[in-house]
């Protein structure tokens, strides 16, 4: 995942890549970690995300804190032999061995397809106004979020769209709650068992997703760093939220 840096400002889990090497570690676990902490769920919220990209492809797409590179997957798979107008998608992350797991999820695909070590913070190679589309999942959590959003902004053309997919916050504050009880029970005892007992492989996680802001708190930050025509999605009651804005 794409973060630098110990600076934990506005970094919901406060994590660092600097203090801790998690996903260097369980990059190979990665993706069945992500099936048993979500129910498999975030499939769904994934492909939901590559489908709005996939409208909107075209020109440079650049997809930070790629992972396992899911969203790229996802995009090209929707996308088929539709690509002619996207001109490169590139699949960024800044831990070297999660990036080469994506490159092998991605390796026969005949797209215009770049790999980069990339940190969300700090996109230096990316030179400013020469991205049509940026896209960020489940790692805002782990992020300076005013950060990544000024370095976001920076790269994007005018009139480029900027999503993100995060988790969230259930509007109804008693099941919002009820999730939060269940998700304190239920993810560490699943970290334990799939993580070979590596604590930072779930607490991170549980972190952010206490202090992750509300929709609409994270919907007003992107318009203070600039973003127009800000909106979001609740998906799955808003167990997590797909917002989107626009470089004017």
């Amino acid at each position: 995942m794409d973060v630098a840096g110990s600076d934990h400002a506005g970094n919901a889990a406060s994590f660092s890549p600097a203090d801790d090497d998690v996903f260097a570690r369980i990059a190979e676990r990665y993706d069945r970690l992500c099936d048993l902490f979500s129910l498999r769920i975030h499939r769904l919220w994934k492909s939901h995300m590559a489908a709005r990209i996939a409208e909107r492809a075209q020109g440079r797409i650049l997809d930070v804190a790629t992972g396992t590179g899911d969203i790229p997957v996802r995009v090209l798979r929707r996308l088929g032999r539709n690509v002619d107008g996207v001109e490169c998608l590139i699949a960024s992350d800044i831990c070297a061995n999660m990036l080469s797991i994506a490159k092998g999820k991605l390796a026969a695909t005949s797209a215009n397809l770049e790999f980069a070590i990339l940190d969300a913070h700090d996109l230096r190679g990316i030179p400013s106004n020469s991205v049509d589309l940026y896209s960020i999942a489940f790692a805002m959590k782990i992020c300076d979020r005013a950060r990544v959003l000024t370095e976001a902004m920076r790269v994007l053309k005018s009139g480029g769209t900027f999503l993100c997919l995060e988790a969230s916050r259930i509007p109804a504050g008693p099941v919002h709650r009820a999730y939060l009880i269940y998700m304190n029970w239920c993810m560490p005892l699943i970290g334990r068992l799939a993580a070979s007992g590596d604590r930072s492989a779930y607490s991170y996680l549980l972190r952010g997703i206490h202090d992750f802001p509300s929709q609409r708190a994270f919907a007003n930050e992107l318009r203070q760093c600039g973003f127009a025509d800000v909106e979001y999605d609740n998906l799955t009651f808003g167990i997590v939220a797909l917002h989107e804005g626009r470089k004017p």
